[in-house]
C-alpha cells in the first residue's frame, strides 16, 4: 500500500512532471533519445501484498488504498446504491463465481465466495460473465450467466440462487436457445433488466418482477458494454465485434475432412475479405467492411413500450485511418460507457482514449487520449476498460488495464489530471455515493505466484493451475485531491517503465553489443532472425537441474534421470527426456528470469504475433477457454463463432490499432516467411492423417494478410497428432527448396511452430508411449532444426529464440508464468545463463532493435532487450542433435504413417547426459569428435557448407 505523499513530495513530483511534460513536447512525442525499460531490471517476479509485486512483465504491482483479493478473474464490479455492498463477477477457469463484500468502504469487509472453494458449482452458477446488478433494497443480486445463456437471481442477504431467468427461448419466430449474456443495468426502481447477449447481437429487456423477456432489441456485434442514461429513457451499447463468421458453404457435415479447406480463404484487409472469393471453385462469402455500421461502434436505444435503436455511432478511429503516418489496422474495440444527460464516454480498448459523444448532436466532439508520459510516444497499450463517473459529474475514472492504474479525468477540460495505482490488470470500478472513494476490481489481482516447489507445498495449495493462482483483487482507495495526483502519476510511470537517457553510464558496456541498443543505432551483425514457438513449459521442468540458473531440480521432470511411468502405471522408465535442450544450453545462451505474459494458450498466441490481448481476449479467454465451450454446431446465434477458444491465432476482434507482428514488419518492408505460427483456427478439423497443414478450416476467419501471403501451405501447425520430426523434415525440405538456389536469398524473419511439448495421452502404437514421449520428440526435432541451421551458409549472422506460448501446464518454485527462453547463435553467449527479467516483450524489442525497425506498442517499447545475452565474439561451430533414448520416443516408429524415414546414423552416438554442468570445451570437443566421425562416414548433412 502506498502511503500518502507529503507535501515536499507533492511538490517534487508535481515539478518533475512539468519538467517531463516540457521535454516530451520537444521530442514530439517520440522515444527519441530516452531508452526505457522493465522496472524490475534483473529481480525475479515476486507476489508481495504488504509490499512491491513484480508481475511476469516486469512490472511492479504497489496499489494506494486497501486491496482484497478475491476469486480469479473478476471481470464484472457492481455497487448497491447505498455502497454498502459490493460485489465482484469472477470469470474464471474454474470455478465461476462471485464474491460478496459487505461493508466495502468501512476498511473491514466481510467477503463471501459464492460459490465457496473449488467444488463444483452446476447448477449453482454454471457460467459468470461481467454482468451485475443488485435491487435497489439490497435484496437481490442479479449475474449475467454467460453460455449457460440463463440470469441467476441470488439472495444478497444469504448469497443463496433462489431463481434464474431462462434467456434460451424461441421469439417471434427467431431462435434465441444460443447466448452469452454479458454486461447488464437495472433501473434505479428495480423494475427493468437490459442485458446483453454477445453472441446473439441482441439487447434483452427483462420485466424483474414477472422474470419474462419483454423484448429482443438487435444491436451491433458482439455487444459487450451497456449503460443507460440518468433519466433512463435511453440506453447505450458498446459493440466489441468486428464480423459475423460464417461456416465455408461447401463443408458437408457428412464429410467434414473431404469438405472443409486446406487453408485460410483470404487475408485481412484484403477484396477478397470483403466481397467474397472462390476456393476450389466453390464460392467463399466475404465479410463486409470493418468499418461496418455494426462493428466498433455505439449504439442509442430508445427506451419504452416499443424500444428501438434510434442511433449508429462510430467511435475512436476506424480501421484504415492513419495515426502517426500508420493506417489503422485494428477497431477501437469500444468497450465500457458511462452518462450523464449531456454526453456518453466510451473506452476505446484499442486506441487508448475515451470517445465523448455528444447527445444533442449525436456524434463524437472529442477523444480524451490517456498517454500518461509523452516519451512512450504514440504507442498504444494502456487498454482503457471500465469507467465511472462521480456524483457531481465533474470526473470521470477509468480503468487502465494495461497500466495497472486508474485515469482520472476533469470532465468540464477534457483533461487527464493524473493516474492512480492500481493492482494488475484493472477491469471495472465504481464511486462511493459520497464521492469519496473509489473501488476498483482488478482482474488479475497481484499475479499467480509460484505453482511448485517446498515452499508453495508448505502452504497446502489447492490447486497448482495457473487459472486457479490467478487471483483478482478489489482496491478501495480514497480518492487524493488534484494536488496529489502528481505525485501518484509518478508512482504509476514507476511502476511501469524505467526511462533513461541512450547515454546513460548504465549503457556503456553494450558499445559493441550485436544488438543495437535502439532501432538505428547502428548496424546489427545478425541479419536472420528464426523465431521457435512451442508449447506450456516452465523453466523449472527443463532447466532446473542447470547449476548456474535459479533452479529447482526437483522440478526438473524433463531433465536428466527422470523418472516416470506409462498413464496405466505399469511401465516404469528412468532417463534424460531433453536431452538437446540441455546440450543447446549449455552451448548458447539461456534466460532463467523470463516470464509469459499469458495464462493460457489462447492470449499466449496473441502474444507471440506482439499482439497484447485486449479487454475482449481477456473477458472471454477464461470463459470460453477449451477449443470455445459456448461454440456449437446447431447454433444460429450470429456470432457463435466468435468465441475461439484455445486457438493459435490472431483474430480480427483482437488486432491492435498497428497490428500484429507480421503486419509491423510488412509495413516496415522486412520480409518472412511462416511455418505453423499463427494459422491454427477456431472451429476446424484435424486428424493424424493431415500430415500437410495440420488442420482443416471451416470457418471464414481471414487471417492477417501478410501473414496469408507468406505462410507454408505444407507444414503442419498445432496439431498433436502429428511428430514434430515430421515438421522438421518438411521445415528442412521447404529451407532447401526456397533458400539453397542461387538468388533465392533467406528472408529477414523465419517464424516455427514445434507444439509437441504440449504432451498429449499415451498412444504406444503411434510411438508416444509416455507422456514425456512427446517431450523427447519436441527436444529431437528442436536439435535437428538447430543444428540444420547452423550448417546453412546463412548460420554465420543468424539468431534462433526459442520460447513458449505458456507455461500453464508445468510447475516452477518462482512463478507460474516463468518459461523457456533460449538464444542460438554464433553471437549468443556461451554456456551462459542470464538474470535480466525478461517477458514476450523483450523477445520483440531485441528484434525490432536488430532489425532498425520501430517499436510496436508499449509491451515491447518498455520491456528489457536481450542483449545481456549476447557477445561480440562470434563462435560459428555448428551444432549436432543429440539422440534422444529409444525407449521413451521411437522417430522411425513415430514417423512411419506419415511415409517418412529416420536416418539414425545421422545422430551418432553420444554419451547419455548425466550432469546438465558440462564445461564449455568439453562440449565444443564433442562437437568436433561428432564432425569427424560423420565425415567418416561420408553422410554430410544437406546444406552443410563447404
Amino acid at each position: 500500500m502506498l502511503p500518502a505523499p507529503s507535501r515536499f513530495q507533492i511538490l517534487g513530483f508535481a515539478l518533475l512532471a512539468a519538467l517531463v511534460a516540457i521535454f516530451s513536447c520537444q521530442t514530439k512525442q517520440t522515444t527519441k533519445g530516452w531508452i526505457v525499460t522493465a522496472p524490475a531490471d534483473s529481480a525475479y517476479c515476486v507476489l508481495d501484498t504488504s509490499g512491491t509485486t513484480i508481475i511476469p512483465n516486469g512490472r511492479m504491482i504497489r496499489p494506494m488504498g486497501r486491496t482484497y483479493r478475491v476469486a480469479p478473474h473478476p471481470y464484472g464490479l457492481v455497487m448497491s446504491q447505498d455502497g454498502k455492498v459490493v460485489v465482484t463477477a469472477n470469470s474464471g477457469t474454474t470455478p465461476f463465481s462471485v464474491s460478496l463484500m459487505r461493508n466495502a468502504l468501512s476498511g473491514q469487509p466481510t467477503i463471501q465466495q459464492v460459490p465457496e472453494g473449488l467444488r463444483t458449482d452446476k447448477g449453482i452458477l454454471e457460467s459468470v460473465f461481467m454482468g451485475l446488478a443488485i435491487s435497489p433494497d439490497n435484496q437481490w443480486l442479479y449475474i449475467a450467466g454467460g453460455q449457460s445463456n440463463k440470469v441467476f437471481i441470488f439472495d444478497l442477504v444469504t448469497g443463496q440462487k433462489k431463481d434464474s431467468v431462462n434467456c434460451s427461448v424461441v421469439a417471434n419466430g427467431v431462435d434465441y436457445t444460443h447466448g452469452y449474456l454479458g454486461d447488464m443495468a437495472l433501473t434505479r426502481d428495480g423494475k427493468t433488466l437490459y442485458v446483453v447477449d454477445q453472441i446473439g447481437f441482441q439487447l434483452l429487456v427483462i420485466d424483474v418482477a414477472t422474470r419474462a423477456i419483454l423484448h429482443h432489441v438487435p444491436v451491433g456485434r458482439y455487444p459487450f458494454g451497456i449503460a443507460l442514461s440518468p433519466d433512463e429513457k435511453k440506453v447505450f451499447v458498446a459493440n466489441v465485434g468486428m464480423f459475423a463468421y460464417q461456416p465455408f458453404p461447401d463443408v458437408d457435415p457428412a464429410d467434414i475432412k473431404g469438405t472443409s479447406h486446406d487453408f485460410a480463404a483470404y487475408g485481412y484487409g484484403t477484396k477478397e475479405m470483403e466481397e467474397g472469393t472462390k476456393v476450389n471453385g466453390k464460392p467463399v462469402p466475404g465479410l463486409g467492411s470493418p468499418n461496418a455500421p455494426e462493428s466498433f461502434s455505439v449504439w442509442e436505444i430508445a427506451t419504452g413500450a416499443a424500444p428501438k435503436v434510434v442511433k449508429r455511432i462510430k467511435t475512436g478511429i476506424l480501421v484504415g485511418e492513419e495515426v502517426e503516418g500508420i493506417p489503422a489496422v485494428g477497431g477501437a474495440s469500444p468497450n465500457s460507457l458511462v452518462a450523464t444527460n449531456e454526453r456518453v464516454f466510451v473506452s476505446n480498448g484499442n486506441n487508448d482514449c475515451i470517445s465523448v459523444i455528444d447527445l444533442k448532436r449525436d456524434t463524437v466532439v472529442d477523444n480524451i487520449y490517456l498517454q500518461p508520459d509523452l516519451r512512450l510516444g504514440y504507442f498504444r497499450g494502456i487498454i482503457p476498460f471500465g469507467l465511472a463517473l462521480s456524483p457531481d459529474k465533474k470526473r470521470l475514472f477509468v480503468a487502465e488495464a494495461g497500466l495497472n492504474a486508474v485515469a482520472v479525468i476533469d470532465i468540464a477540460s477534457r483533461k487527464v489530471l493524473g493516474h492512480l495505482p492500481v493492482g494488475w490488470f484493472p477491469s471495472k470500478l465504481k464511486v462511493s455515493p459520497d464521492g469519496r472513494q473509489l473501488v476498483v476490481a482488478n482482474a488479475k489481482g497481484y499475479g499467480s505466484g509460484p505453482n511448485g516447489g517446498e515452499e508453495f507445498l508448505a502452504k497446502s495449495p489447492i490447486s497448482s493451475n495457473v487459472g486457479v493462482l490467478m487471483r483478482g483483487s478489489v482496491t478501495v482507495l480514497n480518492i487524493p485531491p488534484d494536488d496529489s495526483l502528481a505525485y501518484y502519476t509518478a508512482q504509476v510511470l514507476a511502476n511501469n517503465f524505467t526511462f533513461r537517457a541512450a547515454n546513460d553510464p548504465v549503457f556503456a558496456n553494450r558499445k559493441n553489443n550485436p544488438v543495437p541498443l535502439y532501432p538505428g543505432e547502428k548496424a546489427s551483425p545478425i541479419k536472420h532472425i528464426v523465431f521457435i514457438s512451442k508449447e506450456n513449459r516452465t523453466y523449472d521442468e527443463v532447466f532446473g537441474q542447470i547449476k548456474k540458473g535459479n533452479g529447482d531440480p526437483k522440478l526438473a521432470r524433463y531433465g536428466l534421470k527422470a523418472t516416470f511411468t506409462n498413464k496405466n502405471g505399469q511401465d516404469t522408465l528412468s532417463t534424460d527426456v531433453m536431452v538437446n535442450h540441455l546440450s543447446l544450453a549449455r552451448r548458447f545462451a539461456l534466460a532463467d528470469n523470463f516470464y509469459v505474459d499469458a495464462d493460457h494458450s489462447a492470449d499466449g498466441h496473441r502474444w507471440l504475433a506482439s499482439t497484447y490481448p485486449n479487454e475482449w481476449v481477456e473477458a472471454s479467454v477464461s470463459a470460453a477457454y477449451g477449443g470455445g465451450r459456448s461454440m456449437r454446431a446447431d447454433s444460429k446465434a450470429p456470432g457463435n463463432f466468435a468465441l475461439v477458444g484455445s486457438s493459435g491465432a490472431v483474430y480480427p476482434e483482437d488486432y491492435n490499432e498497428h497490428g500484429s507482428m507480421w503486419d509491423h514488419l510488412a509495413r516496415n518492408s522486412v520480409g518472412f516467411f511462416n511455418f505453423g505460427f499463427g494459422v491454427e483456427l477456431a472451429a476446424n478439423y484435424e486428424d493424424s492423417t493431415l500430415k500437410y497443414g495440420g488442420i482443416r478450416p471451416m470457418v471464414n476467419y481471414p487471417i492477417p494478410g501478410p501473414l496469408f501471403d507468406n505462410s507454408s501451405r505444407l507444414y503442419p501447425t498445432y496439431n498433436m497428432a502429428i511428430p514434430d520430426q515430421f515438421r522438421a523434415d518438411q521445415f528442412i525440405r521447404e529451407f532447401e527448396e526456397r533458400w539453397l538456389t542461387p538468388g533465392k536469398p533467406l528472408p529477414q524473419v523465419l517464424t516455427i511452430i514445434l507444439p509437441n511439448d504440449h504432451g498429449a495421452g499415451n498412444r504406444p502404437h503411434a510411438g508416444y508411449p509416455y507422456r514425456e514421449s512427446y517431450m523427447a520428440d519436441n527436444d529431437l526435432a528442436l536439435g535437428r532444426i538447430v543444428e540444420y541451421l547452423s550448417q546453412t551458409p546463412y548460420w554465420k549472422d543468424m539468431a534462433i529464440f526459442v520460447t513458449e506460448d505458456d507455461a500453464q501446464d508445468g510447475v516452477d518454485h518462482v512463478d507460474a508464468h516463468r518459461s523457456v527462453l533460449s538464444v542460438y547463435s554464433p553471437y549468443a553467449r556461451r554456456d551462459y545463463v542470464g538474470h535480466m527479467h525478461y517477458s514476450f516483450g523483450s523477445i520483440f524489442k531485441t528484434f525490432w532493435n536488430i532489425l532498425g525497425i520501430p517499436y510496436l506498442n508499449q509491451y515491447d517499447a518498455g520491456a528489457s532487450d536481450l542483449g545481456d545475452l549476447f557477445t561480440n565474439e562470434p563462435d560459428f561451430t555448428p551444432y549436432f542433435a543429440l539422440p534422444v533414448d529409444s525407449r521413451v520416443f521411437d522417430p522411425a516408429k513415430a514417423l512411419k504413417p506419415f511415409e517418412e524415414g529416420f536416418d539414425w546414423k545421422a545422430l551418432i552416438t553420444t554419451p547419455n547426459l548425466d550432469d546438465p554442468e558440462y564445461l564449455l570445451e568439453e562440449s565444443r570437443e564433442a562437437d568436433k569428435k561428432r564432425e569427424l566421425e560423420r565425415n567418416r562416414l561420408s553422410n554430410p548433412r544437406p546444406g552443410k557448407e563447404d
